[in-house]
């Protein structure tokens, strides 16, 4: 009897390394971890939370996030609630996460709490790999 409830923990916890890895390369200033977090190809979709953070493929996200690795290295990054589902027949999995951290935008830095990143991951050759990764930050409008 084939044990099926076994892969979709295996497969859990890899799609939550795989976010850890993420974060952990943006913190350390590691380039090549956080290039293995992602797809490279033509069809990524990434978007920051600015309004000229919109990339599509590859290259132009990875030239921009280069950058911006360097400048935050040693910054503090932390997620909080993680959820992450997982369609196994289609190697498909979504995520979304709160993340604490340090930004910088127009130059100029901030802290932030309960930033919001979302995506989707999916296999390729037995790994996890993000295709489409959004940023967005919590607006509270003001009160009239």
């Amino acid at each position: 009897m084939e044990n099926t409830a076994v892969i979709p923990d295996v497969e859990i916890k890899e799609t939550h390394i795989l976010l850890q890895n993420m974060l952990e390369a943006q913190e350390s200033g590691d380039i090549e971890l956080f290039a293995s977090c992602f797809v490279h190809d033509n069809k990524a979709v990434n978007i920051g939370t600015d309004v000229d953070e919109f990339w599509i493929g590859w290259k132009p996200f990875f030239n921009y996030m280069k950058k911006m690795i360097q400048l935050r290295k040693g910054m503090k990054i932390t997620a909080k609630n993680t959820n992450i589902s997982i369609e196994s027949k289609c190697g498909l999995a979504w995520y979304s996460q709160l993340i604490d951290t340090c930004l910088e935008t127009k130059g100029e830095p901030f802290r932030i709490e309960g930033f919001r990143h979302t995506g989707v991951m999916k296999r390729i050759d037995n790994h996890w790999k993000i295709v489409q990764s959004h940023m967005s930050i919590a607006f509270e409008p003001e009160e009239t």
